[in-house]
């Protein structure tokens, strides 16, 4: 994992903007978590590991639904693990997914939520959760579609580029919904796959909710943490997505983005 990615997930508030964002801002009213839900035909009585949970979410939605098996959660950010913790009936631990401490075959469902593309060997983080699953146990993976939110980077780019900063490979480069199913298939059998698509987009009408979005992604970009430089950014930020929308046909700026999910059976 990248020191960047490390840092980007000490403090949740900026992945809990981005979260905001597409409740708020989205086109068409996908909700992510029930996708998963049902392409993994999670039940109550499953034993179930989410990986890389982030706010935890997920976890508190299976929670308040009463589900009666272990809930468990993995995650490298110490924030994360903590907010999980804090979630009823559900165990926390701070770890690597390519070495999850748990036995093999210890869950029923395994979840991978918007996360493989930030590690270094998201191949090796697979096979783990296949040894963690039991035989017929389901494993549901989520990343973004190819290539999302052009508009959103051609702007961040444009700006960072004038501040002297080169923003590394997008973490979508490395793991997106157009190579999923083979990412998956190395450890599980490709005949069991099972992709769910959904597109959609990002519809803003005014600039804030653009700006708190890509302010909320600085640290992601290789953006050092000092004070005047990302104040300087985000105005400059501010001042370039003012620009594009006097550009676009009815002040609408609509972002493709979209995922994917991939299921398998162990």
């Amino acid at each position: 994992m990248t020191t960047a990615v490390d840092r980007a997930y000490r403090d949740l508030s900026p992945l809990d903007v981005r979260i905001q964002t597409h409740r708020r801002y989205s086109e068409f009213e996908h909700d992510v978590e029930a996708d998963v839900l049902q392409a993994a035909a999670v039940t109550a009585a499953d034993r179930l590991l989410d990986v890389g949970p982030g706010t935890g979410t997920f976890l508190a939605r299976l929670a308040a639904a009463g589900h009666t098996a272990s809930l468990a959660a993995l995650d490298f950010s110490a924030e994360a693990a903590a907010t999980c913790a804090r979630i009823p009936g559900v165990h926390a631990a701070r770890g690597d997914a390519r070495h999850l401490p748990f036995a093999d075959g210890a869950f029923d469902i395994v979840t991978a939520r918007h996360m493989l593309y930030h590690l270094d060997d998201p191949a090796g983080a697979v096979a783990e959760v296949r040894r963690v699953l039991r035989p017929g146990g389901r494993f549901a993976a989520v990343v973004n579609r190819e290539a999302p939110y052009p508009h959103l980077m051609a702007v961040l780019h444009e700006v960072l580029a004038v501040h002297g900063i080169t923003a590394p490979p997008s973490p979508d480069e490395n793991v997106h919904g157009g190579n999923l199913p083979d990412l998956v298939a190395h450890s599980f059998d490709p005949a069991g796959l099972r992709v769910l698509r959904r597109d959609n987009a990002l519809l803003f009408t005014e600039p804030e909710p653009v700006v708190a979005y890509l302010a909320s992604i600085l640290t992601l970009q290789g953006v050092p943490e000092e004070p005047a430089l990302r104040q300087a950014i985000t105005a400059d930020l501010d001042k370039a997505a003012r620009a594009r929308f006097r550009t676009l046909p009815g002040g609408l700026w609509r972002e493709p983005k979209g995922y994917v999910i991939v299921t398998a059976t162990a």
